[in-house]
This record gives C-alpha cells, sequence and structure tokens, in this order.
C-alpha cells in the first residue's frame, strides 16, 4: 500500500469520525435544550386526522423559549400581536395559561408569562448574540407546520438589519441564517453551538411563499434591551432608530435619532416629559407613529447608528433603578430642547 493511498484512507476516516461526533454532539444538544422549547397556541387546537406525529390543526401557532424559572418566555411580536391570553404547551405535554408582559415591534419580540413552570423543566440559557458572526454554526428548535420539536441546523449567513421588515428605520440588528424557517417557526429560538439562544426566528424572503434560504432572527440582546433590561418592569418607552433618508426628511440635525413612538405611564421616559407620536404612517411596509420626540442625546451620549449605543440609550431610558438625574437632549417640532428628571 502505497503512502499517498494511506494518507486519503486515513483522511476519509477522519472526515467520517468528524461527522460522527459532530452529530452526536447534535444529538445532545438537542435533547439537553428541548424541554426549555415550547409551543405557543392562539387558539384551542382541535385533533388532526394526519398520522404524523406532533401536528394540530392550530390556525394560530408560533414557537418560544422558556428564559427564566418563574415562567418568563421568548418569542415572535407578530405571533402574540393583539392576544392577551394563549396557551403553553411544554415538550411533556402539559398545558399551561399565559398573558403577553410587553412586546417590541420593531424588534419582534415579545416577553409572556405563563402562570406556572412545568416540575422539573429548566430554561435556556441566554446567550451574548453581539459574539455570534457570519460562518457560525446554529441550530433551531420549533413547529413548522405544527411538527413540534423539529430540529433544523444551518450558519449564521449574515448580520444585518432585517430589510424586509425595518427598512430606513435599521433601529435593531438581525441575525441572517441560511437554517430552514417555515410557518410555525416565528418564535423558535436560535442556539449556538454552547445550547445558548442567541436569536428569535422573525421571518424569511421569499418569492414563493416557501423557504429559499433566507431567514431571519432577532438577536437575543436586541430582545434584552427591548423587554428585560428594565423595560418588562416599566414598559418605559417605544421607538425607532431613524437613520439615512428618513432622518433627513424629520431634519434630524446628526447622523441618527431615536424616534419615540409610545410611553409608559409611571415611567422615566414620562417623567422626563416625553413626548410620543401621534400620526400613523407606513415607512417601508412598516406602521410607525410620527410626531414624537426625536432624542438626539441622553447624559452626553450621541445617538447614532451603531446598534450598541442604541441598546445602551434605551436601556437608560426604561431604567429607573438610579437616583441620578437623567438628561436627555431632543428634536420637538423642528426646535433642540433639552429635558432632565429622576
Amino acid at each position: 500500500m502505497n503512502k499517498s493511498f494511506q494518507t486519503a484512507v486515513a483522511l476519509f476516516v477522519f472526515i467520517c469520525a468528524s461527522h460522527f461526533v459532530c452529530a452526536q454532539q447534535l444529538r445532545d444538544s438537542f435533547r439537553r435544550v428541548k424541554p426549555s422549547v415550547v409551543v405557543v397556541h392562539i387558539n384551542d387546537p382541535k385533533p388532526t386526522t394526519s398520522n404524523r406525529p406532533g401536528e394540530v390543526e392550530d390556525s394560530g401557532l408560533g414557537s418560544g423559549v422558556l428564559i427564566s424559572s418563574d415562567g418568563k418566555i421568548l418569542t415572535a411580536a407578530h405571533v402574540v400581536e393583539g392576544e392577551d391570553r394563549l396557551l403553553i404547551e411544554f415538550a411533556n405535554n402539559e398545558w399551561v395559561p399565559a398573558k403577553v408582559v410587553s412586546s417590541s415591534a420593531i424588534a419582534d419580540v415579545a416577553l409572556l408569562q405563563c402562570d406556572r413552570v412545568p416540575k422539573g423543566v429548566t430554561p435556556a440559557k441566554l446567550g451574548d448574540s453581539d459574539k455570534a458572526d457570519t460562518g457560525d454554526d446554529i441550530f433551531i428548535v420549533g413547529s413548522p407546520y405544527g411538527l413540534s420539536y423539529t430540529l433544523t441546523v444551518g450558519r449564521i449567513s449574515a448580520r444585518r438589519p432585517d430589510r424586509s421588515r425595518s427598512g430606513l428605520m435599521s433601529s435593531v440588528e438581525f441575525l441572517q441564517t441560511d437554517a430552514t424557517v417555515n410557518p410555525g417557526n416565528s418564535g423558535s429560538p436560535v442556539f449556538n453551538k454552547d445550547e445558548e439562544v442567541i436569536g428569535i426566528v422573525s421571518s424569511i424572503i421569499s418569492e414563493s411563499g416557501d423557504f429559499q434560504g433566507v431567514g431571519f432572527a432577532a438577536t437575543v440582546n436586541s430582545a434584552r434591551a427591548q423587554l428585560l433590561d428594565g423595560n418588562s418592569k416599566q414598559g418605559g418607552i417605544q421607538g425607532v432608530l431613524v437613520v439615512g433618508a428618513l432622518a433627513r426628511a424629520l431634519n434630524v440635525p446628526q447622523q441618527a435619532g431615536f424616534l419615540v413612538t409610545t410611553v409608559s405611564k409611571g415611567s422615566l421616559a414620562e417623567r422626563l416629559t416625553l413626548k410620543g407620536g401621534e400620526l400613523a404612517a407606513v415607512i417601508d411596509n412598516q406602521e410607525v407613529l410620527l410626531g414624537g420626540d426625536i432624542i438626539l442625546e441622553i447624559d452626553g451620549t450621541i445617538v447614532d447608528g451603531n446598534p450598541e449605543t442604541y441598546r445602551n440609550i434605551l436601556a437608560r431610558i426604561t431604567s429607573s433603578e438610579s437616583h441620578a438625574p437623567v438628561r436627555c437632549k431632543v428634536l420637538r417640532n423642528g426646535r433642540v430642547i433639552e429635558l432632565s428628571a429622576k
């Protein structure tokens, strides 16, 4: 046996062994994360006549992931839009009522609260989506077409604003992936190789309506900024980051600004006397309230197009933990004014 043939055989054995190890690791990872993944039901599902296991006849169905031992669940905002009461199906077939705590249409993420958590169910770990990058391996667990706990695998194809959803208002960053996404996958958790949630499935771009290799997931750090870092308690503020042509159209005197759309009662944003929008408009296929204040600066931090700056500003304006005064510079009715509050 010549040396080149031996080398080829060794390489073939190595590749086969690598594939086997990867498959084994993925199988084990799926088994560990599966209990934290849930099916979100909007309507009462009916028994199906299909012989395919896990399928239900449910017109209002999505996926989600348990992120805390007290029953908090992340899902996609469009799955639960306009709903007050939901039913959550866990992997052990227990059904638990839940309600919507808060949501962000811009980031397409929503926070739910279950009445209880079944015994022995462990929440998933949240990762740092800022560390995720193009080429990273990921896997998704969800309920495409009602087929619960379906695993799909792929890679992060890019990091970008979801142009099909946010257009000119690139306030949140999305992960683009080639992992298969179908109806029912909305709200599914995107896991990295360390079994941490780094995204929540949002949408696809497709000319046919079927998956064509381009899916988007809201980053978990966007969910943190919008729903978890004080916002789930306070409600605080909702809005969008305006940049480029839209910023120029609104006469923003700098690179970018945070357009306030709604302000919650009792929040720090209300104490700052920030004003929300009043005029509904559709921009790039997305409805947004115009006419509100445009935040230019908070505590010396200027609003720019950087996603990290955006998250920091949003967390600052939605948190009232500190007793230190907050100073805010806004554009209101064509004039730059300064606001302050504790």
